[in-house]
């Protein structure tokens, strides 16, 4: 017999109990109340505790585990060495009078092309001297294959140092044999040599 029906039991023999009492000297309705308020409370507490005995345990929700991150490690500078530039002028770490460094230069060095196939050559200058450039002197071809379509001649402007001017732009064709081919322009004084090189397939 389960726990449940032996309360119930004992609950009813005491309800049956308390009624067969002699009249005389019985209990008054207070009393009655109070017992059988008690006898329910006990069965209801019999019954639940039979119950949660009965029902198998039900899955509980588990928080899902969190990705716990790891510190990102400080963004230490790491040692960089002076850009060189590209493509002629003197290394910007030098301090000379006059001097150049190449920027945004356009073919890359050792770009391919097809045969007597037209690009456009494209650079900019920066002062990277202590002087001022003058204004008027000429930036033009000077050696190895020329590869220009027009014989462009583009005169500067007055350079301070640090500044920047262009961009330069020059029509340009492939050479109809393959090979790698290097094409050099100048400012006039020499003091910058901006140059290309590329390959024909």
């Amino acid at each position: 017999m389960n726990r449940f029906s032996l309360c119930l039991t004992v609950g009813v023999f005491a309800l049956l109990a308390s009624a067969c009492a002699a009249p005389t000297t019985g209990p008054d309705a207070g009393e009655v109340q109070a017992q059988i308020e008690t006898s329910v409370a006990a069965t209801v507490a019999a019954h639940t505790k039979t119950q949660a005995a009965l029902v198998p345990p039900t899955a509980t929700e588990t928080a899902a585990p969190t990705v716990t991150l790891s510190p990102f490690p400080s963004l230490t500078p790491f040692p960089t060495s002076t850009p060189a530039p590209l493509g002629g002028g003197i290394p910007a770490t030098v301090s000379a009078p006059y001097a150049c460094s190449v920027i945004n230069k356009w073919p890359f060095d050792n770009t391919v092309f097809k045969r007597n196939e037209d690009f456009d050559i494209k650079f900019s200058l920066m002062n990277i001297g202590s002087h001022e450039w003058n204004q008027g002197a000429d930036l033009g071809y000077d050696s190895g294959v020329n590869m220009l379509t027009r014989a462009t001649v583009y005169e500067l402007p007055k350079v301070k140092p640090g500044q920047i001017t262009g961009p330069f732009i020059f029509d340009a064709r492939t050479p109809r044999k393959p090979g790698a081919y290097t094409m050099t322009f100048k400012v006039q004084g020499g003091f910058c040599r901006p140059y290309i090189k590329v390959i024909v397939k």
